[in-house]
């Protein structure tokens, strides 16, 4: 079929659209932006081409595609964050200049808006063409810039293997939006997703290798027993309080429905005086008990920073910290991460003081319920002396 000079002339937008954001690119774009680029600008549109023609879309919807493809680039010109409003604001911009109608810009931001589930094709190619890159055959250069861009854009260096693992997890949970996106870019993903796995296992087994400290945030055995030991701490403090509970509620029962009936039997019979007090005290103490065990510890939600190092307060805790500034708290957690040994510290003391506050739990409802036994034995002993001294001689 041949090329009509409105086709033409649509196509020639969008490509006059490339040529002003690639220099704006250029021009504007941060140095630490190795991602973001103008060789990622041109691997999306790259592959909105691609899929415009394996879906078979119109002139009008594959200039679209082509205009989304372009303008979502310039959404990392603000120093090298995700801005999509930079991305929005130049396409209406660049839309209304070349007198394009006000519901084809309309059409187009829809496309561009990545707050909400897509929902139409092009929107859905709009995605597929977005995450193109799991597909290309320079996938482990391209992610390997990734991960250099968002260092330099952090000022902090990551953990490769956590950052290759995110990844990785990442490429398995995803699914492309079309069916013709899995059929250009499915199979080449499959194989990077391989190729990824081995790479991180590479990576593992040099580490593991070169690094041979006592570490526990590098050593996954350490955190998966530490995490093991949390989770037998979560649920001990549950069981604990559901005894509390129980004890409570077995009481309460006793005082407000046993001990009124049990009163209408105490007129003429003065010996069991001492019996059903005997039995009162010991519920009420029990419930006293029972109550301290599951009272709240006292909070101060402040902690002094300095104190961090030595090991007497934790930032993991929420009552150390929910009193203090949102900026100082995340100032000391990313002073936590980033020495090794202090959170190595973290993780201990963070497990050292829930052991003691469930240590403190268990003590009391362990006298809870000696208590519970012994008055009940002290009730029944009571009861029957002064039956016995009360019969008849």
């Amino acid at each position: 079929m041949p090329t009509t000079t409105a086709s033409r002339s649509k196509v020639a937008l969008a490509e006059r659209a490339q040529e002003e954001v690639e220099a704006l690119l250029v021009e504007q774009l941060p140095s630490q932006v190795y991602f973001h680029n103008e060789s990622h600008l041109e691997q999306v549109v790259k592959a909105a081409k691609a899929l415009a023609e394996e879906a078979e879309l119109s002139a009008d919807e594959a200039e679209m595609l082509q205009m989304a493809a372009v303008f979502q680039s310039l959404a990392y010109l603000e120093n090298g964050k995700n801005s999509w409003k930079k991305s929005t604001k130049a396409a209406t911009e660049f839309l209304l200049r070349n007198n394009v109608p006000m519901d084809g810009v309309e059409k187009l931001l829809q496309v561009l808006n990545p707050k909400h589930e897509p929902e139409t094709a092009l929107e859905k190619l709009f995605l597929d063409a977005m995450s193109s890159y799991y597909g290309e055959k320079n996938f482990l250069e391209r992610v390997d810039r990734l991960r250099k861009e968002e260092e330099a854009l952090s000022k902090e260096e990551l953990n490769e293997i956590d950052w290759l693992g995110d990844l990785l997890e990442d490429m398995k949970s995803h699914v492309f939006q079309t069916s013709h996106a899995e059929s250009l870019f499915g199979k080449r993903k499959e194989k990077n997703i391989k190729k990824l796995t081995k790479n991180l296992k590479s990576v593992m087994k040099v580490r593991l290798e070169g690094d041979k400290s006592s570490s526990i945030s590098a050593n996954s055995g350490a955190r998966t027993m530490f995490k093991t030991a949390l989770r037998n701490h979560i649920d001990l403090t549950n069981i604990a309080d559901n005894k509390a509970n129980l004890m409570l509620s077995v009481n309460a029962l006793i005082i407000t429905i046993g001990l009124p009936g049990f009163s209408a039997y105490l007129t003429g019979t003065s010996y069991l005086i001492i019996p059903a007090v005997i039995f009162l005290l010991t519920s009420v103490i029990t419930m006293i008990f029972a109550t301290l065990s599951t009272r709240p510890v006292k909070l101060d939600g402040y902690t002094d920073l300095s104190q961090l190092k030595t090991g007497k307060t934790n930032l993991f805790f929420f009552g150390n910290f929910y009193k203090l500034p949102n900026e100082e708290y995340q100032e000391a957690i990313k002073a936590i991460v980033a020495d090794r040994e202090h959170l190595d510290s973290s993780f201990v003391n963070d497990l050292y003081h829930l052991g003691i506050a469930l240590g403190e739990k268990f003590r009391l409802l362990r006298i809870c319920y000696n208590v519970f036994v012994v008055g009940l034995c002290l009730s029944l002993v009571s009861f029957l002396v002064t039956y016995l001294v009360s019969l008849p001689k």
